[in-house]
């Protein structure tokens, strides 16, 4: 057995990492090719993603001499203990360090250029005559100086990003060994609504509705539980909404209506949760609406998106005939992507094109352009949203009358509601 196979999904990135594995085992024959072992790998993602087992499995299936380093000391000693810990692996080449979580090495420091990753660097250059393969894991890559980057200190960079859906839901599969779940719980149902999360999301979700099941006395864990696993987990949602009036769960549950009714008027899959809970985040509800993979790479996914977003307003308005002032972080939201579409990819013309600011064209004038396209923008998005709300409006009443019944609704109810409507 591999240790890689202790690595659920991920086939890519493990694919590169017993490419190594086999470079540091059968040398001969790259040799005879005139290459050699790369000197050094970084995986970089988001908490949680399986950076440090990937990296330990490397250096499992590598079988040299390993030395791990994780920041536990002082800043002295800590540089000190960098500077044995390559000159250990030297000597003992053919060997593999492995420095864990390396952006923060230097984390009580606010120096631009911290002694820890300065003695980090010094020690790589130092082996680089020696055969001392170096591993490393880290959260945000930008957090590192560029000159520790660059070939020759790291010749592989890997993302390692969260799972996509299949891989999610064998990741679920394997967290469900010994587990007892009801025979509606599928690895496919709880990877939808933990698209896009990390492995150890999907891994506390599983532990949590666990729990919920165990406490409620039943015997098998249920969609109950992880629906509620899953609001409490990643949504932060409240636990109920009885501090909620009928009149405003009704308005609630409208808006949240609006914004899966929108979703799904452009991709039938796109949703896979709406929920009357209010949140942490001062949300009133919640609605889960997936990005395609596309989606930063296409004008139209993100304009569906501006849509959807304005949608919850555009229901509660279309509903009551008032304002909603539920829809603020919304609006904030749908801006934020309009201001993309006129500033980095040059939706309204070149002329108020300038992403990130990289050339210091912005001026007072040049930004009153900006905002007011901007709202141009919003405002359009507006009126499409509404159309395809009055387009849909059976089912937005439909979703809302569910809402304020049950609270929270998964793709599988939905789906089922809107086929009801069809029929």
């Amino acid at each position: 057995m591999s240790a890689f196979d202790k690595v659920i999904g991920y086939e890519k990135e493990k694919e590169e990492l017993i490419q190594l594995c086999d470079m540091a085992k059968h040398a001969e024959k790259y040799a005879a090719l005139g290459v050699t072992l790369p000197r050094g790998v970084l995986l970089h993602g988001v908490p949680g993603v399986g950076k440090t087992l990937m990296a330990s499995a490397l250096v499992e299936e590598m079988g040299r001499k390993s030395f791990v380093l994780r920041k536990d000391k002082s800043i002295q000693d800590f540089v000190d203990e960098i500077g044995k810990t390559f000159a250990r692996a030297k000597e003992a080449a053919p060997s593999v360090i492995f420095l864990d979580d390396l952006d923060k090495f230097a984390s009580d420091s606010n120096s631009r250029n911290p002694e820890e990753l300065i003695a980090v660097q010094s020690g790589i250059d130092e082996v680089k005559s020696c055969d001392v393969f170096v591993i490393v894991t880290a959260n945000e890559i930008r957090e590192l100086p560029s000159s520790l980057r660059r070939p020759g200190r790291f010749d592989r960079i890997l993302k390692i990003c969260s799972p996509n859906r299949r891989e999610a839901a064998a990741i679920v599969r394997h967290y469900l060994t010994g587990k007892k779940v009801a025979q509606e719980v599928t690895a496919e149902s709880i990877a939808r609504l933990l698209d896009g999360n990390s492995c150890a999301a999907l891994e506390s979700v599983l532990n949590e509705a666990g729990i919920y099941a165990g406490y409620g006395g039943k015997s098998e864990i249920g969609r109950e539980h992880i629906v509620r696993a899953v609001l409490r987990d990643i949504f932060e949602a409240d636990e109920s909404v009885n501090e909620m009036s009928a009149t405003e769960k009704e308005e609630v549950a409208f808006h949240e209506a609006g914004h899966a009714v929108a979703a799904l008027a452009f991709d039938a899959e796109s949703v896979g949760l709406i929920s009357v809970r209010p949140s942490k985040s001062d949300a009133r509800g919640v609605t889960q609406i997936f990005k395609s993979e596309n989606y930063f790479g296409s004008y139209d996914r993100m304009h569906e998106r501006v849509i959807a977003l304005l949608a919850g307003k555009a229901a509660v308005e279309l509903k009551y005939g008032r304002l909603d002032v539920g829809a603020g972080s919304d609006i904030d939201r749908a801006s934020a992507i309009g201001q993309r579409f006129i500033t980095d990819y040059a939706a309204s013309g070149f002329a108020l094109f300038h992403p990130d600011n990289h050339f210091n064209v912005t001026s007072e004038l040049h930004d009153d352009k900006i905002v007011t396209e901007r709202s141009a923008m919003l405002a359009r998005c507006y009126e499409e949203a509404k159309e395809v709300l009055r387009k849909n409006w059976a089912f937005v009443e439909k979703l809302a009358a569910a809402l304020v019944e049950r609270d929270t609704l998964v793709f599988e109810e939905i789906d089922e509601l809107r086929r009801e409507l069809a029929a």
